[in-house]
């Protein structure tokens, strides 16, 4: 299995190298969506996110940017609520705590092979990196407030 497998992941690829953009390894899975990560970092507050976007066959590209891991389970709770207000706030992140204690901001991008378009998914990264800014040092401040 190879990104050629996948038109969208092909074309992204081919934006990338055309924009002398080499932030990104790939990887392809072996799944039923002939899914390619792009894999990358984003730099916010003097932290290093881990950043990845999964291209494949079904209609949806996911942009996804681990926030945090460890989070003490006893936080849970507040957080979730916190990160439900975040998601009702935002229209395109979409934050999540999953069940390791990683929090997780998600951006899902709809394309079908003929309007895949990966300018968009450049402004969307922008857009990313302009939200981390001004967002994670009060999210950080959350996850890590003592409870009371």
């Amino acid at each position: 299995m190879s990104v050629e497998s996948n038109e969208k992941a092909l074309a992204f690829q081919e934006f990338l190298m055309e924009h002398n953009i080499d932030v990104f390894s790939t990887e392809t899975l072996e799944d039923d969506y002939n899914t390619v990560i792009f894999r990358s970092r984003i730099e916010t507050s003097g932290q290093i996110l881990p950043m990845a976007i999964f291209i494949d066959t079904s209609i949806f590209t996911v942009i996804r940017t681990q926030i945090v891991t460890g989070v003490p389970k006893e936080h849970w709770p507040r957080l979730k609520s916190y990160l439900n207000g975040l998601n009702g706030k935002y229209k395109v992140f979409k934050y999540y705590l999953r069940e390791d204690g990683t929090i997780y901001l998600d951006i899902c991008l709809p394309y079908v092979d003929e309007t895949f378009d990966s300018k968009m998914i450049q402004l969307m990264l922008s857009v990313l990196v302009q939200h981390l800014e001004a967002a994670y040092p009060d999210i950080m401040a959350e996850v890590w407030k003592k409870e009371q």
